[in-house]
C-alpha cells in the first residue's frame, strides 16, 4: 500500500523535481556568459588593450623628450633674464618718446617754414 500511494504520486513529484531542475539550469543559463559572447568581449577588450598600449607608449615617448628638471631651471633663468632686458629696452623706449616729444614741436615748425617759403 506504501508503495502504491508512492508510485501514484511519482510521477508529480518527478514532474515538479524536473521543474525546478528546469529552473535552476535556465536561471544559471542567465546568470552566466555564453562562450560567444565573452568571445566577442575579450576580443573587444583586446582592442582596447592594445590601443591603451599604444597611448601609453606615446606618452612615455613624450615624457622621454622633456627637458629634465636642471634644463628647465636653465630655462627659468634664461626667462628671468629676457624679462629683465625687456624692461630695461621699455625703459629706453620711453626714454626716447620723450625726446621725439621735445623734438616733434620745432621740427614741425621747421617743415611749415620750408614749406610755406621765405615770406
Amino acid at each position: 500500500m506504501v508503495i502504491d500511494s508512492i508510485l501514484s504520486w511519482a510521477p508529480l513529484v518527478l514532474s515538479v523535481v524536473q521543474l525546478l531542475l528546469a529552473w535552476v539550469l535556465w536561471s544559471m543559463r542567465q546568470e552566466f556568459v555564453r562562450r560567444v559572447d565573452c568571445g566577442r568581449e575579450r576580443d573587444g577588450m583586446a582592442k582596447c588593450h592594445i590601443d591603451l598600449a599604444h597611448r601609453v607608449a606615446a606618452a612615455e615617448a613624450d615624457i622621454g623628450n622633456m627637458p629634465r628638471p636642471a634644463a628647465w631651471s636653465k630655462m627659468q633663468v634664461a626667462m628671468e633674464e629676457v624679462r629683465g632686458s625687456n624692461k630695461v629696452l621699455l625703459a629706453k623706449l620711453e626714454g626716447q618718446s620723450e625726446i621725439l616729444k621735445r623734438i616733434e614741436h620745432p621740427v614741425q615748425l621747421l617743415m611749415e617754414h620750408h614749406l610755406k617759403g621765405d615770406k
